[in-house]
């Protein structure tokens, strides 16, 4: 298990090391994630046009969002590449979420990463964002991403970076998030070593500053909703003392200014 490794050598703090209990196992923390993590319009197309920009055209006949979550990216694949898609997740309540809003060429599976419920070479695009560094067991993940991905298929990685981690206002508020986060999130390199051992062959790889609130007000209900797993996994003392802190530094911010995030993307063809 290679992040259960890299949380041992980081902190030597056993509240790290074990697995913690799935965030969004019920549908109350399913649906802050949703309004956490909702993107908007422009920031969603952004990330679609990276990674169609980086594949051929019509290389792509059906797309595989793995740890889909709340499906915020599965439909718009699909019409991005104009082809089918099917959004597997190993949790039932994020799955209710995604498929309220159900499209005819769009699929919902629940299903992990370390056991993909889908036939060998059955894909053409495999996506993951923001699931690499929740893997429990990495080479299984990328063996089964390999055998339901075709022969010249493409793996694209959204997730964010260890290099990243001290761009993120909101961490500095939460120190026994931002443990966790520091703990867990994997560096550049460490992505593409990973993956490129597993026949891949790194082919495009960006920092996206992507808009993540069109103000510090929005802002700060994002992160106050307690959608983000690391604040699901602290004590509620410390996500309220975090939140009062986080509160008076985002009231003196501009309120009309936007804020951006930085997240990584990597695609990567497979051999």
């Amino acid at each position: 298990m290679w992040f259960a490794d890299r949380l041992c050598r980081a902190g030597g703090n056993k509240r790290f090391v074990e697995p913690m209990k799935n965030a969004y196992s019920e549908v109350a923390a399913a649906e802050r994630y949703d309004s956490a993590r909702s993107l908007p319009s422009e920031t969603k197309s952004l990330w679609l046009e990276a990674v169609r920009s980086a594949i051929p055209d019509g290389a792509i006949k059906r797309v595989l969002d793995l740890g889909c979550g709340t499906g915020r990216f599965t439909s718009a694949l699909a019409e991005t590449f104009g082809c089918s898609a099917v959004g597997v997740e190993p949790s039932t309540a994020m799955l209710d979420v995604a498929s309220a809003g159900g499209k005819a060429n769009v699929q919902w599976k629940q299903g992990d990463a370390g056991n993909i419920p889908l036939e060998d070479r059955s894909v053409d695009l495999v996506f993951m964002s923001q699931v690499f560094h929740h893997l429990p067991n990495l080479e299984r993940a990328l063996d089964e991403i390999n055998r339901v991905l075709r022969t010249g298929g493409y793996l694209a990685i959204r997730n964010g970076t260890r290099e990243h981690n001290p761009e993120l206002h909101w961490l500095r508020f939460f120190p026994e998030a931002r443990k966790i986060e520091d703990a867990r999130t994997p560096f550049t390199r460490e992505i593409n070593a990973a993956v490129t051992r597993k026949h891949f062959v790194l082919i495009s790889h960006q920092t996206i500053h992507q808009l993540f609130a069109a103000s510090y007000a929005e802002y700060f209900e994002k992160i106050s909703g307690r959608g983000l797993s690391a604040l699901i996994a602290i004590s509620d003392k410390e996500f309220h003392n975090g939140r009062e802190e986080f509160k008076r530094w985002v009231d003196l911010q501009p309120q009309d200014a936007a804020v951006y995030e930085p997240v990584d993307l990597f695609v990567f063809q497979r051999g």
